[in-house]
């Protein structure tokens, strides 16, 4: 990228950077999705030079994908997106031939290789891997964006850009773009943002202080220690994935049967498989696993390409036998997480200042990295479990419909498994990343998935 046009420069805010920070302990913080695409009908130049064709067209559209981290002078404030209006798309774009026969696990060898690389830092920070050779004819599209630029629900936002709900058709405008964010201008941006936060530091103080006894009284009440379990270790530089699929109607139908919420039915599905998982290892703690569970701060019709998420704790009520028991037990669990949220939405922070940010936080991400404390310190959980709201109808990339999109999410020092699942057109995708050597086989927990799916339609009275 020789030649930057610099438009604007926007500060990270606090959580946007710490996605950055992280890094420094040497795990990538990037998201992934796996887009799997019926056989492309293009013509001999092949489908990465129409993506390329589409996506030259649509990128104007998509400000986030256009941006350049840059650090702030001296370490003296978080980074800044700095607009690049020209820049090499095909450093962005790459395609991959898988050798015959072009199977599955082929394809998701390529994808833990590619997943487990850090982004370039010196370009905008997203890629898209094209990967064809599939044995049906199909090709499938890694796309990797960092998550510093976005949380979940922004994600599906920015694909409203670049996908279409019929070949050629665009999704309606006043769904597909983020709100505009004004610029700030670079040579006040970090000594600005120092000064702001000093100068409002007082206030700052006081409303810390006077929210603190509903906080503190919120935090005694509702924070869970998890026990040990062989996901709560050190992380390695490889990465292990697994893709499925369950029917959408199949857990509407579960959660309508038993009055419970769909995100309620897929924690039972994920803490059903791991118990199994976990039994057939002799490592099931008497206690129950606890999951990571990000919750979103967005107000509604709020689509910023950038983070407004948190996390709260679930527990995943694997010390439960009974699947029925162990769902509403799950149910009860996230109404009073829910509620939670709902008197601290206000107070959960999704910025902090960003004096000397850069060297403290990256700093600590080093320290925790080389003490090995993830497997020192009392865990707050054992896994991360997501659920992201996508399309509920076929979407199209570059005039191929896409047949499925995988959620691929980031592990990191003590939580080496992560499960992400998307609705997509009348299916809830699953993608499970775990570390190379935490678990060796993590299509085993899909599998578990897709039986406690069976096993609880079993419960329904026919």
């Amino acid at each position: 990228m020789s030649a930057k046009k610099r438009a604007s420069v926007q500060p990270l805010s606090g959580l946007d950077a710490a996605f950055v920070y992280l890094e420094a302990a040497g795990t990538p913080m990037h998201v992934g999705g796996l887009m799997l695409l019926d056989r492309p009908k293009v013509g001999r130049a092949g489908f990465t030079a129409h993506l390329r064709a589409h996506l030259a067209q649509r990128l104007p559209k998509a400000k986030a994908l256009r941006r350049i981290l840059q650090p702030a002078p001296f370490a003296m404030d978080h980074p800044h997106w700095v607009d690049a209006t020209d820049f090499d798309l095909d450093q962005h774009l790459s395609t991959h031939h898988l050798p015959k026969p072009g199977s599955e696990a082929q394809l998701l060898a390529v994808v833990a290789r590619l997943h487990a690389k850090p982004l370039d830092r010196s370009r905008p920070l997203w890629e898209l891997h094209v990967i064809e050779g599939l044995a049906d004819g199909s090709v499938a599209v890694f796309a990797l964006l960092h998550h510093a630029l976005l949380d979940g629900q922004g994600a599906v936002a920015l694909a409203r850009v670049l996908l279409d709900i019929a070949p050629g058709v665009p999704i309606p405008a006043h769904t597909a773009h983020p709100r505009p964010v004004p610029s700030v201008p670079r040579k006040a941006s970090a000594y600005a943002r120092v000064s702001s936060a000093l100068l409002g530091l007082p206030q700052s103080l006081r409303d810390a202080w006077s929210a603190a006894p509903q906080m503190i009284e919120s935090l005694r009440d509702s924070v869970m220690l998890a026990p040990r379990t062989p996901f709560n270790v050190q992380v390695g530089p490889a990465r292990r994935v697994a893709i499925g699929s369950v029917p959408f109607a199949d857990v509407r139908r579960i959660a309508k049967h038993f009055a419970v919420s769909t995100n309620d039915v897929v924690m039972a599905l994920c803490g059903a498989a791991l118990r199994d998982y976990l039994l057939r290892r002799k490592a099931l703690p008497r206690t129950s696993l606890v999951a990571a569970m990000p919750i979103s701060l967005r107000a509604n019709g709020d689509s910023e390409a950038n983070n407004q998420v948190s996390m709260a704790q679930c527990a995943l009520r694997t010390e439960i036998a009974d699947p029925v028991e162990r769902l509403q037990a799950i149910a009860q669990s996230t109404r009073r997480i829910k509620q939670q949220v709902g008197l601290l939405r206000g107070l959960i922070p999704t910025d902090f200042p960003g004096l000397a940010a850069p060297l403290w936080a990256s700093g600590l991400s080093r320290v925790w990295a080389s003490g090995h404390l993830a497997e020192k310190l009392p865990a707050l959980a054992n896994l991360v479990i997501s659920n992201v709201p996508g399309s509920p109808v076929p979407l199209y990339l570059a005039g191929a419909r896409m047949r499925a999109s995988f959620p691929i999410s980031i592990v990191t020092h003590g939580l080496a498994l992560n499960i992400t699942v998307q609705s997509y057109a009348g299916q809830l995708d699953i993608g499970i990343v775990s570390d190379r050597d935490a678990v060796r086989n993590p299509a085993i927990v899909l599998h578990g998935i897709e039986h406690a799916v069976q096993v609880l339609l079993g419960k329904i009275d026919p």
